[in-house]
């Protein structure tokens, strides 16, 4: 006789803190009714939630440009970390009217995952929106760069 219960165990915070632990990153669970953790991974803000169908993976970076001054290039940049398959989606959004850069990646879960799927998919999920934020950075400093050699070149050309 076969077995065909092929039922995965479901996916809950205790269970990706359990994952983390493997990595050696300990995940401080958050208060409140969110079912979230938080860690400080190579210098970032990181948080895990996991919902009925999905676990986020987040990093939110704070910059120190205002909403209503906002600069083209960061937006640009995070367009440019879009347009390439790189593993986590970037969104520029405010936060008490300063621009925030959020890395994020989803791993669906509805299903359950195995231990093995789990530290798995957070492994990648951690790496990828980690370097969203290293590429952003980068990508900034370019479109920063380019601002400033068109600004310099129009203004000749206006003497």
């Amino acid at each position: 006789m076969t077995n065909t219960d092929f039922t995965l165990p479901v996916v809950t915070l205790d269970r990706v803190i359990d994952a983390m632990s493997t990595f050696d990153v300990e995940l401080e669970p958050t208060t409140g009714s969110l079912d979230a953790a938080t860690a400080n991974l190579n210098g970032l803000p990181c948080m895990f939630a996991v919902l009925d169908s999905v676990v986020i993976v987040r990093c939110d970076v704070p910059t120190d440009a205002s909403f209503s001054a906002a600069d083209a290039g960061l937006f640009l940049a995070a367009n440019q970390i879009n347009s390439v398959a790189f593993g986590a989606r970037v969104v520029i959004t405010d936060h008490d009217d300063m621009l925030v850069v959020r890395s994020e990646r989803d791993i669906p879960c509805a299903a359950g995952l195995s231990d093995e799927q789990l530290n798995s998919a957070l492994k990648a999920a951690v790496d990828a929106v980690i370097g969203a934020q290293d590429a952003m950075v980068a990508a900034a400093e370019e479109m920063s760069k380019l601002g400033s050699e068109t600004a310099a070149a129009a203004s000749a050309n206006e003497e």
